[in-house]
């Protein structure tokens, strides 16, 4: 993965529109420098983060652009606006304008590079290619940081309306470093000159505190604030108690005491909500963002909309053949398995009660990227039981994801070595093991077999790579 910002930067200067007779008095800039930019870097949360700033925004009254990686299903999904991915002839223009670009200034960029370029481009001067429909460039734009942040394509804007970190941790570890120190400097590499940066909660604590307080206080950026957990709470319009894992959200009060409905699942989205809010917050202070109020907050995170992370899928869209509802996360690393772990038990136990069922069983489908430390991500989310009451076991079937489109560089764990790794990790550890099958890239004949084995009360969990989900 090549890393750095001279190519970035001189392709996004290209990109600079010829004025037009009917816009002669009009002085274009490069894309990044055209638009508001709110940016977003961390390890766990910043995706979920920025879905709930630019839904806030939307919520607001304003015309918001979104860029998130990796995509879910087509490289265009990430680039979105007002929640909304732009069209297949969009996408095809955009990336054809900066391919036009990044040749005829030799300038060989990455495959990132191009898509950050064509998301800054189409949300700067898109609607010049549709004029007469009569639309606009966006408002702002929430970007979402891909690797790291100090050299990520992203990081070229020189002052965004406010930076976030979200939570850090050890993640492509050799290429941002072999200590989360390390890592949270290359991540705070987003905080700028006389820009806050809004931090949300840290697992790892003043480890990464001290890394973001240090680069803010070298780039001048004009406060930090860390940002407080919201917790889940009972309103009127709510009567469930805090501690119900629900499959359709829950409420939760804001330090500021501000209540809001968080429709993703998952305890960590009291901090990324909370870190959103923050953020938006920032907007609010600077005086600039005048229709943002507390109701559009609330409309905003209620509103809130990120698939593939903690999402239940139920039918018509799961699979008929694995008979019943299906569990999928994007979870990749060991903070984000953390909380996928804490949500399935949290649920399995709650399926037992009410169904009668003493011990259900949890039924892993997962495919994993290569570079990954997959025997950790084993370790969290196969600690717990694995073999139930009546000598039933957990089953583990690995599955290959196929190579997604603009990404040479990403490639799945073959099932067979995923087998075999965890494998050898259950001998070491010894005790009951989970029942374990390699499928290839079959899919679909993988959640065959496990709706063949599954029960009542039993869960069926699809992850370990946003690339699968």
């Amino acid at each position: 993965m090549d890393l750095g910002l001279e190519r970035i930067t001189r392709l996004l200067e290209a990109l600079v529109p010829s004025s037009s007779p009917s816009s002669s008095s009009t002085t274009f800039k490069p894309p990044h420098l055209q638009i508001p930019i709110i940016h977003v870097a961390g390890t766990n949360g910043k995706g979920s983060i920025c879905a709930y700033v630019a839904s806030v925004l939307q919520a607001s009254g304003y015309r918001v652009g979104r860029y998130n990686s990796p995509h879910l299903v087509t490289p265009r999904d990430t680039i979105q606006i007002n929640g909304q991915p732009i069209s297949q002839a969009d996408y095809e223009l955009a990336t054809r304008v900066v391919a036009q670009a990044d040749a005829a200034n030799k300038l060989e960029a990455t495959s990132f590079e191009l898509l950050t370029a064509a998301a800054f481009y189409w949300f700067a001067y898109g609607h010049r290619h549709h004029e007469q429909a009569g639309e606009s460039p966006v408002d702002v734009a929430v970007i979402e940081v891909g690797v790291g942040g100090r050299l990520d394509a992203t990081n070229i804007v020189p002052q965004p309306e406010v930076a976030v970190i979200a939570s850090i941790g050890m993640d492509h570890a050799g290429l941002l470093g072999n200590t989360i120190e390390e890592v949270a400097f290359e991540k705070a590499g987003i905080i700028k000159s006389g820009v806050a940066a809004v931090v949300a909660p840290q697992r790892e604590g003043e480890k990464v505190y001290r890394v973001v307080e240090d680069r803010a206080a070298v780039v001048h950026a004009s406060r930090v604030i860390r940002v407080k957990a919201a917790h889940w709470t009972r309103t009127s319009e709510n009567s469930a108690t805090a501690t119900t894992t629900t499959t359709t959200g829950q409420w939760a009060t804001l330090e500021d005491g501000l209540q809001v409905w968080i429709p993703l699942l998952g305890d960590f989205q009291l901090e990324n909500a909370a870190t959103a809010v923050a953020a938006v917050r920032e907007l609010q202070r600077s005086g600039r963002w005048g229709q943002i109020t507390d109701e559009s907050i609330q409309q905003g995170i209620q509103s809130t909309v990120w698939p593939g992370r903690l999402q239940w899928i139920e039918s018509p869209v799961a699979p008929a053949s694995v008979r019943g509802k299906l569990l999928i996360d994007g979870a990749h690393n060991p903070a984000a398995a953390v909380a996928l772990r804490a949500y399935v038990d949290e649920y399995l136990v709650e399926s037992a009660v009410k169904k009668g069922i003493t011990s259900p069983r949890t039924h892993w489908v997962m495919a994993f990227t290569r570079g990954k430390d997959i025997e950790e991500m084993f370790e969290i989310l196969f600690t717990s039981q694995q073999q139930t009451g009546e000598g039933r076991q957990d089953t583990f079937s690995a599955v290959e994801f196929s190579a997604p489109e603009g990404m040479p560089w990403v490639s799945p764990i073959e099932s067979e070595e995923v087998c075999a790794r965890l494998e050898a990790l259950q001998a070491k550890r010894g005790g009951s093991k989970m029942v374990t099958r390699a499928f290839g890239t079959d899919l679909e004949g993988a959640l065959a077999w496990v709706g063949g084995q599954r029960g009542d009360a039993d869960v069926v969990v699809l992850c370990g790579s946003l690339y699968l989900v």
